[in-house]
């Protein structure tokens, strides 16, 4: 039986549950949290609202930071929501947003290619918080719009980061799950025990990511993750 609560798309909700707009904008959040990142159109259709007044919510949803649109036009959570999703076990989220946006601006300046902090979630999941993507022509539009998603680590860099199998190297190197002609190096942000807390990665198209390049690419990103396990020990010693 359907909760009282909750009304079918398009269907009008009993007044005393509160203004019918605000139903609607939260409905069209749960789309994005339950299937995102997507398009406008594909927002609108299931949620069978017009797009005129799916485009108003979403514009009014992302001012409030809880969905952010990508390059591509797709929408996915953003970081006021990211920032609730992340287990209390993370307690330095808004650390991590904060000390690492100069680190990965420079990442991506310096490799050119786009760049991603992640935590690890619950059932074998992890959390992407943050993503400043490649300045290229060419690059993969399929790791767009990744802040805020939180996706299985199965067979991912960050599974293996998260789990401990980072190399002697300090990095890790694998085609991405979702794209085999792309490559990802990421490396451990990690705490004064020497555990990992979070994951900062660089992802590009394979064609530009020789065995030079990676070995090139790979100490960058392990610099960098060192320099904001520096700035969080730091930060928390204060």
């Amino acid at each position: 039986m359907a909760d009282e609560s909750t009304a079918a798309p398009g269907q009008e909700l009993d007044p005393s549950l509160g203004p019918q707009a605000v139903h609607r904008a939260l409905e069209v959040l749960t789309r994005v949290v339950d299937h995102g990142p997507l398009a406008l159109s594909d927002i609108a259709r299931a949620s069978k609202l017009p797009t005129s007044t799916t485009l108003r919510m979403l514009r009014a949803l992302e001012h409030w930071g809880y969905v952010s649109r990508a390059s591509d036009s797709q929408y996915s959570l953003g970081q006021r929501f990211v920032q609730s999703r992340v287990s209390n076990e993370h307690s330095r989220a808004e650390d991590l947003l904060d000390l690492s946006a100069p680190i990965m601006q420079r990442l991506t300046r310096d490799t050119s290619e786009s760049s991603y902090l992640a935590v690890p979630g619950p059932a074998n999941t992890c959390t992407f918080l943050r993503e400043v993507q490649s300045p290229l022509p060419i690059r993969h539009v399929g790791f767009d719009g990744w802040a805020g998603r939180t996706v299985s680590m199965a067979g991912s860099v960050a599974g293996e980061i998260f789990d401990r199998r980072t190399p002697e190297a300090g990095y890790v190197v694998m085609a991405a799950v979702d794209d085999p002609d792309a490559t990802v190096i990421g490396s451990p942000v990690l705490d004064a025990e020497g555990a990992p807390i979070a994951a900062i990665s660089i992802a590009g198209p394979s064609f530009r990511m020789g065995p030079d390049v990676v070995a090139d690419f790979g100490e960058t990103v392990r610099a960098a993750a060192n320099e904001l396990a520096r700035l969080l020990d730091a930060e928390s010693a204060r």
